[in-house]
């Protein structure tokens, strides 16, 4: 599962994107919020909404994949950081929910689908 975050700190609102890809198929979810911080906040809320649209789907066993490294070296070592540690742990949380789950890091280019979806629902939000 690749996540991602849009944001915008002009109207504080995030687009939030997930890609599950699974046994050859791949499906694109999305979601947006207002009221949000920063990025940070944004890459957060997207990796929770991710898990528990995997839960959702009955996948009981899922790598995560971020380019947000300080967001997957904080779930990782079980980190605090106070302005997402709500987030952090529910992320806590739903992981135990899961037969296995890792959280990795990868490089943005690696990472542009997720990131496409998540720019695209942001910019929809204005358009409604």
């Amino acid at each position: 599962m690749y996540t991602n975050a849009s944001w915008n700190p002009l109207t504080k609102c995030a687009g939030l994107a997930w890609i599950i890809d699974d046994a050859g198929s791949s499906s694109s979810h999305s979601a947006t919020t207002s009221f949000v911080t920063s990025p940070h906040t944004a890459e957060t809320l997207a990796l929770r909404n991710a898990m528990i649209s995997a839960l959702r789907c009955g996948i009981n066993s899922l790598l995560v994949l971020s380019d947000s490294q300080v967001l997957i070296n904080l779930v990782n070592s079980k980190g605090r950081n106070l302005e997402i540690i709500t987030l952090l742990n529910d992320i806590y949380l739903l992981s135990h929910r899961f037969n296995a789950i890792q959280f990795k890091f990868i490089p943005r280019l690696a990472n542009s689908k997720a990131d496409s979806v998540a720019k695209q629902v942001l910019t929809l939000m204005y358009q409604t």
